[in-house]
């Protein structure tokens, strides 16, 4: 029986620090076929180099250059050129769990109905070797809408279109408002499904950017549930992003203590 294919999304901006720790980490996936997308989005770094290094040995990475425009079509680029069945993302700077898409895939399998799959994100500052938040450092454990945390059947992309290029800040969010607002199935795990990484160059370190973009996520979801006279209140998964990153932002979020984190 053949393996199922999956487009594994990498959009990068000067990314050479951490990109090469994000790519091991879905190298290293096991019971999938993999074709691993990386969309730069026209670095000035020595991010395409060491892209292309890594690439020279790995069959499965396609490095696609485009001109600078911003993250939302940066993977707009990615989704388009993905060929798998299923599809999923990781940003540069961050990390996938071992075994997190070849498990998440087998619960899409379990479920037909389901259009995605998502599980908890684990915010962190730095990891140790076992990939558990270094003592001392700030984390934040939380199931929530974050895009390396799901895995996605390639329609849902064709049925509820792509990401807002209009949206410099959580395109995202506006992508899993409108899969709830059309009510599509998605299955709920409780294991961890990606690894988000907090440091200073991060985009979401803008607060400022981050909740206007927000907002700007919301009054389209509000327009679009008010054009055909829906008045669902907003999911509580979506006020946790919110609240998870303005923790991080005002260094709030509480320290790891050594003790292990479940998932």
């Amino acid at each position: 029986m053949s393996r199922p294919r999956v487009s594994i999304v990498m959009p990068v901006y000067n990314g050479s620090r951490f990109i090469a720790e994000a790519l091991a980490s879905v190298q290293r996936e096991p019971h999938i076929e993999a074709e691993i997308i990386v969309v730069d989005d026209g670095s000035t770094d020595e991010t395409t180099h060491v892209v292309s290094s890594i690439s020279e040995h790995d069959p499965r990475i396609r490095l696609l250059q485009c001109e600078h425009k911003g993250v939302s079509a940066t993977r707009n680029v990615g989704v388009r050129a993905a060929t798998g069945e299923y599809v999923t993302f990781l940003d540069a700077d961050d990390i996938c769990p071992s075994g997190r898409i070849a498990r998440q895939v087998q619960k899409l399998a379990g479920r037909p109905d389901a259009a995605a799959v998502i599980g908890e994100t684990l915010l962190f500052e730095e990891l140790t070797e076992d990939l558990q938040p270094a003592p001392g450092t700030r984390y934040l454990q939380i199931l929530t809408v974050t895009l390396h945390s799901a895995l996605f059947r390639r329609y849902v992309f064709d049925k509820f279109g792509l990401f807002d290029e209009a949206l410099a800040f959580a395109e995202d969010v506006d992508f899993f408002f409108r899969l709830a607002e059309a009510e599509a199935p998605i299955v709920i795990e409780t294991e961890v499904a990606s690894l988000y990484r907090r440091h200073p160059g991060s985009m979401t370190m803008d607060t400022k950017g981050v909740n206007a973009g927000m907002l700007a996520a919301l009054q389209r979801s509000l327009a679009r549930r008010r054009s055909t006279g829906r008045i669902a209140p907003v999911n509580h998964f979506f006020n946790r992003r919110l609240a998870a990153e303005s923790a991080f932002a005002a260094g709030t979020a509480p320290k790891a203590e050594g003790a292990g984190i479940s998932g």
